[in-house]
């Protein structure tokens, strides 16, 4: 479990394997970021005895993350790794027994990390992909889709989008997919093509259309809703989600740990645990009823 105390998220630990996700004062630092309600989750024998010996004898899963991500993950006035989905990833490992232990990552360097043992899973916002899962497993936890945004009152149409410049974070399904082909059926049209510009993390992309340093930008829809909302009115959400697919946790290839992610996160599911943590951050759109193994769309 992490130990978060700040405007976000208070942490109390009631026992060993027992979390509680309790809530507390925003201060100016955090204005505008939600707070939480207590959360009581109970180590769970039967499925602590699914962890591979070499991680239970630990007591630690060792968690690789690339925090730059609001609100899934990202550090906060704090300091301290925060977000949905490290609530959620806690809540799992409490579940398990095991005390999540976050390591900062560059975010292309999280799943070939874990086939060297530097990490035993990660929890950076990765879409489970068919070429991912040839590679790593994933075990489910979140559905998000792609969403854009523009500055305000400049409408941009995701469809029509030839000759403009578009932001976003590189390695992401977004860069590396989506908008190559569009900008491909724009050039095939002889239209111009799109100005695709990577930048550090969703942040700096999002602060990039706010000044006018693209005309738009992209990225899983909890993140870019977040961006517009903490945006004070500068942007706004441009066209609808579309391609929703499923976040997994990456493990090393056939490790017995994601069958235990899985079993964990579904408990959590069937008891109402998890669509708890979801609506303290306004996400729970995201939510799934059942976790799965390499459950890739494409």
């Amino acid at each position: 479990m992490s130990f978060r105390k700040n405007a976000l998220n208070c942490f109390a630990i009631m026992s060993f394997g027992s979390l509680v996700l309790a809530g507390c004062a925003q201060n100016t630092e955090d204005a505008g970021a939600p707070t939480v309600d207590a959360v009581a989750v109970d180590k769970s024998a039967e499925l602590a005895a699914l962890v591979p010996a070499e991680i239970r004898s630990t007591g630690k899963l060792k968690i690789g993350t690339s925090p730059n991500y609001p609100p899934n993950e990202y550090i906060d006035s704090s300091g301290v790794t925060t977000g949905w989905s490290v609530d959620l990833t806690d809540a799992v490992a409490a579940k398990l027994g095991l005390k999540a232990n976050y390591v900062q990552s560059g975010f292309t360097q999280i799943l070939s990390g874990l086939g060297t043992g530097a990490y035993d899973m990660g929890n950076s916002s990765f879409t489970d992909t068919a070429e991912r899962e040839k590679t790593v497993d994933f075990a489910t936890y979140f559905q998000a889709g792609t969403q854009w945004a523009s500055r305000a009152g400049q409408d941009v149409d995701p469809d029509n989008a030839c000759g403009l410049r578009v932001a976003g974070q590189p390695n992401t399904i977004q860069l590396t997919k989506d908008l190559p082909a569009r900008s491909a059926a724009c050039v095939a049209k002889g239209k111009p093509p799109i100005a695709i510009q990577g930048y550090a993390d969703q942040a700096a992309a999002t602060s990039a259309v706010i000044l006018g340093k693209a005309d738009a930008t992209l990225g899983d829809s909890p993140v870019v809703a977040y961006g517009v909302l903490k945006s004070d009115g500068k942007l706004q959400v441009a066209g609808a989600v579309y391609d929703a697919a499923p976040y997994g946790w990456p493990v090393s290839k056939d490790s017995k740990l994601a069958p235990a992610l899985q079993a964990a996160l579904q408990s959590l599911i069937d008891d109402g645990s998890y669509l708890k943590i979801l609506k303290q951050w306004g996400v729970e759109g995201g939510a799934i009823s059942e976790s799965k193994i390499n459950a890739a769309t494409s």
